[in-house]
């Protein structure tokens, strides 16, 4: 597939209907050079040509139905300033309120200059015309803002400090606190909910640092029930209910055989005082929803059995009566693809997000394990080329993190790489999170040491299995990925013919600074790392290295990378280095980010990695 299909913003995507299912509305693309407009269709007529608007200061990279009539959207766009002296590069997403008839956007809280960031908590169905946002000041203070959509005015309904955060029930009541209190070992999280009589906060359970484990993920519903995420002693979370009156929990009402069970699903427009719980997440190898309510589960079976079973289908979107559901369907081979349930039995396609991208020719992913050379499981993903013959060329891919995890699912940088002919081995390592507690402790204080192995350990299991061709494998990485692939180089023995590292980390010094401020990760996280810093054992380099990072990254500094290649360079060991303009660490990217990165890498495995290109 030519690289143009690959590196465009998607052609739609952010699909939704509005409450009462007359509209229905979306990111669109008219053109692939252009930024994308916000689309709204009339949905008893959608033959008719749409509307497009989109703002003339930011590009759109959200947008929801808040209304029948509004919708939220959020545009990105560069935002520089200095700090303390310091010059920094960055962005700064704009939040507006989009009336579909007039197409005009009002950027919402402009006036102030102390907002960071801007979210929809809750559409408030008991108050038409009115939704709640949460505002993240500069303070890292927690604002819950009421606004009225007609007025455009704001009332302040709850603030925070610097070291609570709140949560709302499903009818966007704040009735959840949790607040760091403590030091040292006895560092914690106290969660508190709200007396409904009393209206006091009252103390239910501490999460302390140092333990890793306990009750989590509080969610109340509409008629007032509370569901808690609970891996107390265990190796997997569980879902549990609890009573805050009688102050107990009760035994598990959904617990997964092999895998964590991530929170329930509610209803989109709860009613006071009725039931809203109609699901609960799976993390399996893919993320999916199992529907405890039959309505919502009929609704499932009958999409699953309309369309393809390679792909994960998701209601995303409904209007209140049901009458219109967004489905996104996804997998290893589609990227995306949007259609519409109309009155639970007629099914409409409304477009893919990636058209030129064929699925026919994408390449499989299944899910495997393989042994650590310890013994322990390493869960996987192996993607193999829907073209040529195996023992194949091949990439390891680490994600990044490392308290992250892949899915079976749609994954751009593994089907790239696939479809150029390459094997794409993604281990989730010792430290990985979401597959429980016992992968996810074995990496504390392993960076670049067992946890490196297991990457290792997984390319000698390819060889093995006659997937890989020994002497053609390479590691990319990006974010701790790039920092697995840094180590890579510095390790003796390599199986990699060279690396790749995106926006890395090359020494732990600067991670552990970051851990250490915050008095709550200072006993959570910080003491996990520890292990082999890249940049100080720079001389022992032995494969070549291409390194490539964002100028705008405040997530691992830019300068992590400078200097690993400036010593590298030094030494006279082969590196490569590439500074994009403008990247940021995480996505949304836009196109020239992809292009960069993409037509980069693979040129590099083509022509630079080890002798005549991997």
């Amino acid at each position: 597939m030519p690289l143009e299909a690959w590196i465009h913003d998607p052609v739609i995507d952010s699909v939704t209907v509005n409450p009462k299912g007359s509209k229905i509305s979306a990111l669109t693309l008219v053109d692939v050079n252009e930024a994308p407009y916000a689309t709204i269709w009339q949905a008893d007529d959608l033959a008719k040509k749409p509307l497009y608007f989109r703002p003339d200061d930011s590009k759109l990279i959200y947008l929801s139905w808040v209304s029948d009539n509004k919708l939220f959207a959020i545009g990105r766009q560069k935002y520089d300033y200095r700090f303390g002296g310091k010059f920094t590069k960055w962005f700064k997403n704009i939040a507006y309120l989009l009336d579909s008839e007039t197409g005009k956007f009002r950027e919402l809280l402009g006036h102030r200059d102390d907002i960071q960031s801007v979210s929809i908590v809750n559409q408030l169905a008991e108050k038409p015309n009115k939704i709640l946002l949460n505002v993240t000041t500069s303070s890292r203070a927690e604002e819950f803002l009421e606004l009225d959509l007609n007025k455009l005015t704001s009332k302040r309904v709850f603030r925070g400090d610097d070291r609570s955060s709140f949560s709302t029930d499903t009818l966007g009541n704040v009735v959840v606190k949790e607040k760091v209190f403590g030091s040292g070992e006895d560092v914690r999280i106290t969660t508190y909910l709200k007396n409904k009589e009393s209206n006091k906060w009252e103390e239910h359970f501490n999460f302390h640092a140092s333990k890793r484990e306990g009750v989590g993920g509080l969610t109340v519903t509409a008629d007032g029930s509370v569901y808690v995420s609970d891996n107390t002693n265990r190796d997997k979370s569980v879902i549990k209910k609890y009573d805050p009156t009688e102050r107990k929990l009760s035994d598990p009402i959904f617990i997964g055989e092999n895998y964590e069970i991530s929170g329930i699903v509610t209803k989109s427009y709860p009613i006071a005082g009725e039931p809203d719980l109609i699901g609960y997440s799976v993390e399996g190898p893919a993320r999916e929803t199992i529907y405890t309510d039959p309505l919502y589960a009929n609704l499932q079976k009958k999409v699953n059995a309309a369309l393809p079973t390679d792909q994960m289908h998701q209601l995303t979107s409904m209007s209140q009566g049901l009458e219109l559901v967004v489905i996104l369907s996804s997998g290893p081979k589609e990227p995306g693809a949007y259609s519409l349930l109309v009155n639970g039995s007629q099914l409409l396609p409304l477009g893919r997000k990636f058209p030129n991208i064929d699925p026919n020719i994408m390449s499989e992913m299944k899910f495997v394990t393989y042994k650590a050379r310890d013994g322990l499981e390493i869960p996987a993903f192996l993607t193999t080329p829907s073209q040529g013959k195996a023992p194949y060329p091949t990439v390891i891919m680490p994600h990044g993190g490392p308290w992250a995890r892949d899915y079976l699912g749609w994954d751009r940088w593994a089907q790239f790489l696939a479809n150029r002919g390459y094997a794409v081995l993604q281990p989730q390592y010792r430290g990985s999170e979401g597959w429980g507690q016992k992968l996810w402790r074995a990496g504390d204080l392993e960076w670049g040491q067992k946890m490196q192995d297991d990457k290792d350990d997984g390319a000698q299991w390819l060889v093995q299995q006659g997937i890989s061709a020994e002497d053609r494998i390479a590691i990319y990485g990006y974010s701790y990925g790039g920092y697995a692939a840094m180590a890579a180089t510095v390790r003796d023995n390599s199986p990699y013919q060279c690396a790749i590292a995106g926006a890395g980390l090359s020494e732990l010094d600067t991670f552990d600074k970051i851990t250490f401020e915050n008095p709550f990760n200072r006993e959570f996280q910080n003491p996990t790392i520890g292990g082999l810093s890249p940049h100080y054992q720079a001389e022992k380099a032995n494969i070549p290295l291409f390194i490539f990072h964002g100028d705008r990254d405040q997530r691992v500094p830019v300068d992590q990378s400078r200097k690993f290649y400036e010593r590298l360079k030094k030494l006279e060991k082969p590196v490569k280095y590439l500074e994009i303009p403008d990247l940021w660490h995480s996505n949304p990217w836009f196109p020239q980010h992809h292009l960069a990165m993409l037509s980069s890498l693979e040129e590099y495995l083509k022509s630079d990695c080890g002798p005549g290109g991997l």
